[in-house]
């Protein structure tokens, strides 16, 4: 399959764009991408949960207090492959999330918190299937979480590297706890409207990773791009992007969003040269 995108993913990685986004199916878009191209992956992919304001916890708070209509469809954000196929789809991307990252590269998974599905217990023991498991980082946002009883205010961030070599890292600075805490790094949890993305994230989450594990100029892929807030944290710090996206109303949205950034060219730092590695690979 030929996704639209496939022909820019081509120039960010031989350093002729900064930023690309394909729009498709990811495990279909992996077939056309070259091994080893990526320095690190941070991606959020579907929990599986239906947080889409399609009836969900989400949208029953938002109707309670008020914020919308129960019965306004168009307030109904579903994200693409929520439902039980969300985890089939995780564990057949790990094989090709590992084949696309270079040595020593590591991929730094969302993976939501809490229960009463262990979905984020199950993908690391999936994740160690594939990667070694590295870590699990807790990202705390916050007091007043959702639910009633044990209220969810944390997700995790599942941390996975390649073996053989230890994973690059960067931030030689600071001691980095397995704890995000509320405000730490200038990271804020979001509340989003009724406009953006139902899971939306902080680009500056993205940005503490991609900043421990790459330098200037290096590829950060997200094959789960959504509104693209792993792109502008790559774009932010000087980093190239690489993202995948299936529908294509989000995938539009988060072009208009790394292309703004984009435009702010004081923000980043030149791009290093790198080898071309995909120079007989059809995109």
């Amino acid at each position: 399959m030929r996704s639209k995108g496939n022909d820019v993913i081509h120039k960010v990685v031989n350093g002729e764009r900064r930023w690309a986004i394909a729009e498709g199916d990811c495990l279909e878009v992996f077939t056309n991408l070259p091994d080893k191209f990526a320095d690190v992956i941070v991606t959020d992919p579907p929990y599986g949960h239906k947080n889409a304001d399609d009836g969900d916890l989400i949208s029953r708070a938002r109707h309670a207090l008020g914020q919308v209509k129960r019965e306004a469809a168009e307030h109904r954000r579903p994200i693409a492959n929520d439902g039980e196929e969300a985890g089939e789809i995780y564990r057949k991307a790990l094989p090709e999330m590992f084949r696309v990252l270079r040595d020593p590269g590591c991929c730094c998974c969302c993976g939501g918190g809490g229960g009463p599905d262990p979905q984020f217990a199950r993908w690391s023991l999936w994740m160690d299937e594939v990667f070694q498991f590295k870590q699990m980082v807790v990202w705390d946002k916050g007091p007043i979480g959702m639910g009633w009883h044990y209220r969810r205010s944390y997700e995790v961030i599942l941390v996975g590297e390649k073996p053989g070599g230890a994973t690059a890292w960067y931030d030689t600075t600071r001691q980095v706890e397995n704890i995000i805490r509320p405000g730490q790094y200038g990271i804020s949890k979001i509340i989003p409207s009724a406009n953006e993305h139902g899971c939306a994230k902080p680009w500056e989450l993205a940005r503490h990773f991609i900043q421990l594990h790459t330098k200037p100029g290096d590829v950060v892929f997200d094959p789960f791009c959504g509104h693209g807030w792993v792109g502008e944290a790559a774009l932010r710090t000087g980093r190239r992007f690489v993202g995948i996206e299936i529908d294509p109303y989000w995938a539009g949205r988060a072009r208009e969003r790394l292309a703004s950034v984009e435009s702010q060219a004081d923000l980043f730092a030149p791009v290093e040269s790198r080898p071309k590695v995909v120079d007989e690979v059809m995109l």
